[in-house]
């Protein structure tokens, strides 16, 4: 199972539209999705119904969030007038928190889709890329869970409560330090080196069934897959990178060079169609790169020579 891509609606009716006057505005209630507050608009202007789609995220601290967005109008009889946005990007240090456009006419709004004043609109959204944003944890293994756990990880001064037994099943390397009978691996508590204590939460999420990869999040994951030899969050990383990911086929290829994923890099390969798509992958040392995809790709230079 993959992550599930991150993409939300916004519903509003919005009252008594017609009583706005050139340049009055009516604002949605604000929303919070993946952790990040927002919030629709809509006004008068130019003889238009203007659309607009913020983003209300603090700028305390850095972060960026790029999104595709489609607005859809309704008539009472279902009829739809939508109109795409693509790729807007909000950022902690820009002075825009909003993007939108002149959506309809006025007059064609009042006819065919307002109803006692009032319209109904969806913004649909999906993120595309999200840095600098701290997302809710999807399961815990605080001091909560202690009373189901019968060892503790300490990784960077955080203490993970967890099964013995659940996580020596998915880890070989677990396996050999918690199962053992060495007085040592018998600790109640043990501290796991050169790990980052955000990406160890994530690699938990995963191996515990939650769905925790995107293109954020994915690097940390695979790194600890392949240290603590766990099959199945490599399989999910792997399945993610094929189906869902956003990164370029020259970072693809170098995690499938890394972490060993054959059909990652046979689905690279097969996507690899023009002259365009191989000067991309190959804009990179040669000896990065693993060599039965340089041969494959020199195979499909030769094709596309006219």
């Amino acid at each position: 199972m993959t992550a599930p891509a991150k993409e939300f609606v916004l519903r509003q009716i919005f009252k008594n539209i017609s009583s706005l006057k050139e340049g009055e505005e009516q604002s949605s209630p604000v929303e919070e999705h993946f952790n990040v507050p927002w919030k629709t608009k809509v006004g008068r202007k130019d003889g238009h119904l203007t659309h607009f789609f913020y983003c209300e995220q603090p700028k305390t601290t850095e972060w960026s969030i790029t999104v595709d967005w489609e607005v859809r109008l309704f008539s009472i009889g279902g009829k739809l007038y939508e109109r795409k946005d693509t790729e807007s990007t909000y950022k902690s240090n820009s002075n825009y928190t909003g993007w939108g456009f002149n959506f309809i006419k006025w007059e064609d709004m009042e006819k065919s889709y307002m109803v006692d004043g009032d319209i109904m609109i969806e913004t649909h959204v999906k993120i595309k890329k999200m840095t600098g944003i701290e997302r809710k944890k999807l399961r815990n293994f605080d001091e909560s869970m202690s009373e189901f756990s019968d060892v503790v990880l300490i990784v960077e001064d955080e203490k993970f409560y967890i099964s013995k037994l659940f996580l020596a099943s998915q880890s070989s390397y677990f396996k050999s330090i918690l199962m053992g009978k060495q007085e040592e691996i018998q600790k109640r508590e043990v501290t796991l080196e050169n790990c980052k204590s955000k990406d160890f939460q994530y690699f938990l999420e995963l191996i515990y069934g939650e769905s925790p990869i995107d293109d954020e999040t994915i690097d940390g994951i695979l790194g600890l897959a392949g240290i603590y030899d766990v099959p199945i969050a490599m399989r999910k990383c792997e399945e993610f990178l094929i189906r869902d990911s956003e990164k370029t086929l020259k970072e693809k290829l170098r995690l499938a060079k890394r972490y060993d994923l054959n059909k990652l890099k046979e689905n690279c390969i097969s996507k690899i169609t023009t002259a365009a798509d191989l000067r991309s992958v190959f804009s990179y040392d040669f000896s990065e790169m693993d060599p039965s995809v340089v041969g494959a790709l020199l195979q499909k230079s030769i094709a596309l020579l006219p």
